[in-house]
């Protein structure tokens, strides 16, 4: 029989001291083990960053292959977030495209009485003197160059006041274009920027009706355009000044991107109306300065089409609506016009878009949808004039519709976009409809106190503006008799 008389080593393992013995070491190692870990994970550097290598474009700058880069490393928001307003990404340029400008003072040019414009008007003499230095928009030659630089030469000197008298206007709608000038350049910030909630200027609540629209771009870019629609450049007017601040202003706000420079700040509105603003002032001085700014914002709105559907909304690929799709088609045209290229598939996916919308023959527009919808039809109409549309017949019968029961009482964004229309078609209905319009334009123009010159209107379409956008808005529509280009001619869509 086997001896079951335990070994000393099984006695010892048997133990209760020995099991106690074991039991309080293997819990202290894995106390140590834990804190190990813990010291470990603190001490390790984080893991290197990829390295990123870009294949860029051949039109691509060195900005923006560091902010393609960066934006691979770091992905944006998704789409359906709008992309917040940051400082530049570490890879990219530590400073502006270019330096900030210096704040000036308040603009003190005086307001025009409505008697000194009457005599202007009168004598054929424009309001602002057009310095004989000031660069044509187009090389002179051709047909679409001369047809321009006929047009942009009318928003200024004799060639104005003879429009305002051919085509329309009148001596108390000149005053009341002065003196919404002047209530924009009051309301100017220090930085150059207009503000639609009236931030940074020296209004400080004395206005009332602010905007709630975050886009700085956006607002500055509307607010320049009526400088720019008088003859007023950063080259040459009473408001030099006022239009290089917000220039600058502007070109500073670029955020270099693989697909081009945004100027949005979260809603293509800014892209569209901003770049609006450059490409004016480029075609109206030829300045060297804003051609690489313009193309890079024309390169963001191109890039930022909905492919499918051809048109524009809110944030780059989306399905588009008509009234941002018309800022981005404006800007488009008025970059091309300045001499910059655009693609034309980008065009004819404007007009696909536009066969979307309509409805009626094409006499009538809709939001994103083909709807009789009375503002959305006259910014749909004025759309097929830009793209060389030639349905006439449905033009016409659009417009008259529109236009029959005279301008709306507070609808300034319906009336800005009817007025363009009326006289870019140069149709019947537009004597009556113009006079009615800017006689109720004139007649409600602010006249007390701070508001003294500006604009308010109860216009569901354009209540984010505010007082800005509606002030803008108005003056824009005051100054169609010389503002308003060639689009719609035969030079101007030619190749489109």
């Amino acid at each position: 029989m086997p001896d079951d008389t335990p070994t000393g080593i099984q006695r010892l393992v048997a133990s209760p001291a020995v099991r106690s013995g074991y039991t309080s070491a293997v819990v202290h190692l894995l106390v140590l083990i834990g804190l190990a870990l813990l010291w470990i994970d603190r001490r390790t550097p984080p893991p290197p960053r990829p390295i990123v290598i870009a294949i860029a474009a051949a039109t691509d700058t060195a900005d923006e292959i560091g902010a393609a880069a960066a934006e691979a490393v770091m992905p944006g928001p998704s789409a359906a977030d709008p992309p917040p307003v940051a400082p530049l990404a570490a890879s990219e340029p530590e400073t502006p495209l270019v330096p900030e400008p210096a704040a000036a003072p308040e603009s003190t040019v005086p307001l025009v009485p409505v008697e000194t414009v009457a005599a202007v008007v009168a004598k054929g003499d424009g309001v602002v003197a057009r310095p004989a230095s000031l660069a044509q928009p187009t090389p002179a030659g051709t047909a679409a160059g001369d047809a321009i630089a006929a047009a942009f030469a009318r928003r200024s000197g004799a060639d104005r006041g003879a429009a305002v008298r051919d085509r329309g206007g009148s001596a108390a709608s000149e005053a009341a274009v002065e003196r919404g000038l002047a209530w924009l350049a009051r309301h100017q910030a220090a930085d150059g920027s207009w503000r639609f909630d009236l931030s940074g200027c020296q209004c400080d609540g004395g206005c009332r009706d602010a905007g709630t629209v975050s886009s700085t771009t956006a607002a500055t870019g509307i607010a320049l355009l009526p400088f720019l629609g008088a003859g007023h450049t950063q080259a040459a007017g009473a408001y030099r000044e006022t239009v290089t601040r917000g220039l600058y202003y502007l070109m500073s706000r670029i955020q270099p991107t693989p697909r081009g420079g945004d100027l949005a700040e979260g809603t293509m509105y800014g892209q569209g109306v901003a770049t609006l603003a450059l490409a004016e002032a480029l075609g109206m001085t030829k300045d060297e300065m804003l051609v690489r700014p313009v193309r890079d914002a024309v390169r963001f709105i191109v890039t930022a089409q909905d492919a499918y559907g051809g048109g524009w909304r809110y944030l780059p690929g989306q399905a588009g609506d008509t009234t941002v799709t018309a800022w981005q088609l404006t800007a488009l045209k008025s970059a091309a016009l300045a001499g910059l290229e655009v693609p034309s598939p980008t065009f004819d996916g404007v007009c696909r878009f536009l066969d979307r919308v309509e409805t009626q023959g094409g006499a009538a527009y809709g939001y994103q949808s083909p709807q009789a919808r009375s503002c959305t039809s006259a910014i749909g109409l004025l759309c097929r004039m830009y793209t060389g549309w030639d349905r006439e017949e449905a033009l016409d019968r659009g417009l008259a519709a529109l236009a029959k029961p005279g301008p709306a009482v507070q609808g300034v964004y319906q009336n800005f976009y009817l007025a363009q229309a009326l006289l870019q078609r140069d149709h019947p209905a537009w004597p009556r409809w113009n006079a009615r319009n800017r006689d109720q334009l004139v007649a409600r123009q602010g006249a007390i106190g701070h508001e003294a010159g500006s604009w308010f209107f109860a216009d569901p379409e354009t209540a984010p503006g505010g007082r800005l956008a509606h002030t803008a808005l108005a003056v824009l529509t005051l100054e169609v008799y010389y503002r308003l280009l060639p689009i719609y001619g035969h030079a101007a869509v030619a190749g489109f």
